[in-house]
């Protein structure tokens, strides 16, 4: 980087730092430290150019998928980010508004202007109207909010904010989808580009996310296109860590040891707040031997509370920096003595003047607005000096010019990036094959061909779990996609039936390109992150179109709670992205009190209940009971969930035993695919008798059970319709008809529920009140089981044959006690 780079970098980190504090100033809220700290890597990497190792992006397409990825995984920190993309968004405004050259126009929607400042931890709603509430819509101060708003920006990185590729927060979470969005562009054939930046800090990195990233990054080979820039400041929120958290003494809780230790390629430095030490790691990582594995991070020495203007420790006229974790919550009281001697710094560095922060705070929010725009504008000021908003403008033009829609990387490999494999009509439900296929794939690398039987459904009678379809589905698409499904399952994989879903094997970057099957150790949390990293690509440059992977990580029902997390933030991200993405499946397998068998903790009655904690509409949760459910009743959810972006999420729900394939012609319901609608009827009502009530089936071994005693209820007298339940979100889709069909509004009032699962979260919703008295579920006794044999654990959990029959007998039999119960409590008075 030549010296006048140099410096107007080290400008534009000064502006960035006093911008991010003005947000917090006057928003007061937030913390300045962290965001301080990690400023100069923020800035030399989104300034520093490729061939110095920098990004290589569009801000005015800030989203094309061949730009590098920059992820703020450390979301507290984002002001930094907020900061430098208002500086870049007025650099190249105005330098339109004196050339007019279309090459420095960004779409205001687009860009991030200083106007946004007032968003800052605002939400949307309230930015609608803010400017009108104070009779400021008028104002010069806000032009730039004319027609495009306020943007509100949230305390924490989100994937919608500008350059930024990933929800940053909660601890962790952000940084360990590192290596799944690493991978995704190894796994289709890119070149040397895009590459991933990643920025957290140490505290986050001891998060079970983030370790578990240590061993996927390196497990997946994803060499230099992964680059970690870690800002270690030993400070946390409230404490620090050595010599806080970890007592001084046990000096070998060493940063760079641990990250070696794991196989990494580790880069010290000295000061990470040196821009030159920066720029130099940076390009150190750009020039590094690229077949070399090993993915990268930089350890780097910070202060969180630096500041440009300090000097040996102390601020200027003023005295010691508000360093460390004491730097964290930004607690002083606006245009604090603290905050103007910061302020006074920049003002005698670059000769201009703040606007009344030398007055106190300011408590009309009108002017509070007023001063806090009219200082930002200070701040933009310094773009008209000595040509450095020219040279910002023409530094992003350049950058930007180098993304190209037709991209080389893309169009010389076989990946298919203009259409979406995953809208194939072979894929509907209504084309699936309903006879084993025996099929020739061919591997588009090797040329190798191999015979392919693909199995959907079952005849009557074969000993086959719902779990033993997973692999066919996974099959079924692969074969369809051109090997676009991905799972991630630790060394349960074969356990839980999905390794036998990859067409051609574990993934190897260089040995086997062509791998869906993942090699992954045991850890859940980094799993189901980098199915996250994964999916949340595409090579597609029609934000509308997806082209890339879905991907599947699973594992016993019992510890999926481990992926929640990580889950329940991509639900957000999904919802709100720019650009199509790709679908996340969970595979909650070995479900139910039968996996007790193995021990108590493995009771997964309880744990996969959280698969339903999502907006109602943004995952479908599928729970399998028969083999012949798993294809209809998927595909009909891969179907919504390749057309509509809010559903993120498919979440599978299997348990582990073999039963007889069921004999649908003895069914209500003959359809060989009835799972596809939801809830289909097993056993209907008996014309001309008594009517006893609505009986739902969920689960392995409840439904089996409750299948096989049919022919005793019937014998017994008992006239109950029998519902399976596999998705109360594929029901939903049902039209009216169907619905009301199967299921009746006053059914909710006359009904029981045989599962596997719990009182807690009901198949259906809106049960009547005496649902929970009549219900059999394995926490019946609100109990942990004991274990045992599984015929122990079933009976044990009043879900045995016998159980089964003695509680809808009850049911059947004191209906009339059942409804009489509930008129008496609608129609009773008022106490």
């Amino acid at each position: 980087m030549t010296q006048a780079d140099q410096e107007a970098v080290e400008d534009i980190g000064y502006m960035t730092c006093m911008t991010l504090v003005l947000l917090g100033n006057y928003a007061q809220t937030g913390h300045f430290g962290g965001p301080l700290a990690c400023t100069p890597y923020n800035v030399a990497a989104h300034l520093a150019g490729p061939q110095l190792g920098g990004m290589r992006y569009d801000y005015r397409r800030p989203k094309h998928p061949f730009g590098d990825k920059f992820m703020l995984a450390g979301g507290h920190t984002v002001p930094t980010c907020y900061a430098l993309w208002m500086i870049m968004g007025q650099a190249l405004a105005r330098k339109f508004q004196l050339t007019g050259d279309r090459r420095y126009h960004v779409d205001p929607q687009v860009a991030m202007l200083p106007v946004d400042a007032l968003g800052f931890r605002r939400g949307a709603g309230a930015m609608r109207s803010l400017l009108k509430e104070h009779g400021l819509e008028d104002h010069p101060l806000f032009a730039q909010a004319k027609g495009r708003g306020i943007r509100a920006l949230a305390g924490h990185a989100e994937s919608t904010d500008l350059t930024n590729d990933v929800n940053g927060g909660p601890s962790g979470v952000g940084i360990a989808a590192a290596a799944g969005k690493a991978a995704f562009w190894d796994f289709i054939g890119a070149g040397p580009h895009p590459k991933i930046i990643a920025i957290e800090g140490e505290f986050a990195m001891t998060e079970g996310h983030a370790q578990e990233l240590k061993t996927q990054a390196l497990a997946m080979q994803v060499g230099k296109r992964l680059r970690i820039l870690l800002s270690d400041n030993n400070a946390g929120i409230d404490d620090a860590l050595l010599g806080g958290v970890i007592a001084r003494k046990y000096d070998t809780y060493d940063l760079v040891e641990q990250w070696t230790s794991y196989g990494w390629n580790v880069f010290p430095v000295e000061d990470a707040n040196d821009y030159g030490q920066v720029v130099a790691v940076l390009q150190k990582m750009e020039d590094w031997e690229p077949t070399d594995r090993r993915p990268m991070i930089v350890i780097g020495k910070t202060t969180k509370g630096y500041w440009p203007g300090a000097v040996g420790g102390k601020i200027p006229g003023f005295g010691d920096q508000v360093v460390s974790y004491r730097s964290h919550p930004y607690a002083m009281k606006m245009n604090s003595d603290y905050f103007v001697a910061l302020a006074k710094t920049f003002e005698e560095q670059y000769g201009v003047q703040f606007a009344g922060i030398r007055d106190g705070a300011v408590a009309d929010t009108r002017e509070r607005l007023i001063q806090f725009k009219t200082n930002i504008d200070v701040v933009m000021s310094v773009l008209d000096r000595n040509g450095l908003g020219d040279w910002l403008a023409e530094r992003l033009v350049t950058l930007g010019d180098m993304v190209k829609d037709d991209e080389p990387a893309f169009v010389d490999v076989a990946f298919n990036n203009k259409a979406d494999p995953f809208l194939d009509n072979r894929l509907r439900v209504a084309n699936l094959p309903v006879e084993p296929q025996n099929l020739t794939v061919t591997n588009r690398y090797s040329g190798a061909e191999k015979q392919l039987g693909v199995t959907l459904f079952r005849k009557p009678g074969e000993i086959a779990g719902a779990r033993r379809g997973i692999s066919e589905i996974i099959k079924w698409m692969n074969y369809v996609t051109d090997n676009r499904f991905l799972t991630l399952a630790a060394d349960l994989s074969e356990s839980i039936n999905v390794e036998h879903g990859s067409l051609w094997g574990h993934y190897d970057p260089d040995l086997n390109p062509l791998g869906t099957r993942i090699k992954a150790a045991i850890q859940e949390a980094g799993n189901a992150s980098t199915a996250i990293g994964l999916v949340s690509q595409s090579a597609s440059v029609d934000p509308a179109k997806f082209a890339g992977v879905w991907a599947l990580s699973g594992t016993y029902g019992a510890f999926t709670p481990l992926m929640y997390t990580p889950a329940r933030v991509w639900s957000q991200q999904s919802q709100d992205s720019k650009f199509a993405t790709g679908v996340l499946h969970i595979l909650v397998a070995h479900s139910g009190p039968e996996t007790a068998a193995d021990g108590r903790t493995h009771f997964g009655i309880f744990a996969p209940q959280v698969w339903k904690l999502f907006p109602r509409g943004h995952v479908i949760h599928l729970n399998f009971w028969d083999y012949n459910d798993v294809a209809p009743g998927y595909f009909a959810a891969a179907e919504i969930a390749a057309r509509e972006q809010k559903v993120g999420i498919i979440i599978l729900e299997v348990a582990r035993p073999d039963y007889p394939v069921a004999d649908r012609a003895k069914f209500a319901d003959t359809d060989l695919k009835a799972a596809a609608k939801g809830l289909y009827v097993i056993r209907d009502f008996v014309p001309g008798k008594p009517q006893h009530g609505y009986v739902i089936a969920q689960g392995s071994s409840a439904t089996s059970n409750l299948v096989g005693i049919l022919p005793r209820l019937e014998q017994a007298g008992v006239n109950v319709k029998v519902i399976a339940a596999i998705s109360e979100e594929l029901f939903d889709r049902q039209p009216d008809e169907y619905r009301h069909a199967v299921l009746p509004p006053k059914a909710l009032y006359d009904l029981m529920v045989v599962s596997t699962g719990t009182r807690r979260m009901w198949p259906i919703r809106d049960v009547g009140p005496l649902t929970d008295a009549y219900s059999l579920t394995s926490d019946w006794d609100n109990q942990w089981l004991t274990g045992g044999l599984e015929p122990e654990v079933i009976a044990e959990a009043h879900l045995d044959p016998d159980s089964i029959f003695t509680g809808i007998q009850r049911f059947a039999q004191e209906r009339e006690q059942r409804l009489s119960r509930q008129r008496e409590i609608l129609g009773s008075p008022d106490s």
